[in-house]
């Protein structure tokens, strides 16, 4: 039999990578029913909550991986979720909130290439966080 530990890291895996993919479900859901701005809004709010969620259940799973491969690809996974929560939203956030944003705004350019780079980020941090759950607990 597992131990709580154990069964508290393989609930906290399953609730952060679930919580990611079904955000990543989601948004693209948002931008098809909802003008883009309103649709922005709410993917960003999503973003922000699920990334949230993500450093408190990343850190009990990095934390509870057995030493070796797979912690370290937790770790990542983890690494990357602190870097989208804490470095790229804030700063897309900023970028949204100057004045007349939109395409053509001089924040468009920086936000589009921030826009693929958190993209690279989140698709990297779900499939790490997959191996991890699939593989370590």
């Amino acid at each position: 039999m597992p131990s709580p530990a154990a069964g508290l890291a393989r609930v906290a895996a399953v609730l952060w990578m679930g919580s990611l993919w079904t955000v990543a479900g989601v948004v693209p859901l948002l931008f098809w029913r909802l003008p883009q701005a309103v649709a922005g809004g709410l993917a960003g709010d999503l973003f922000a909550a699920g990334q949230g969620l993500g450093l408190i259940l990343g850190g009990i799973v990095a934390g509870a991986v057995p030493a070796g491969r797979w912690r370290r690809l937790a770790r990542i996974a983890w690494g990357l979720d602190g870097i989208f929560a804490l470095l790229i939203l804030p700063i897309m956030a900023m970028l949204r909130a100057t004045p007349h944003f939109g395409p053509g705004s001089p924040s468009w350019g920086p936000f589009m290439a921030l826009h693929v780079v958190s993209t690279t980020v989140y698709l990297a941090e779900g499939v790490l966080g997959l191996m991890v759950v699939a593989r370590a607990l």
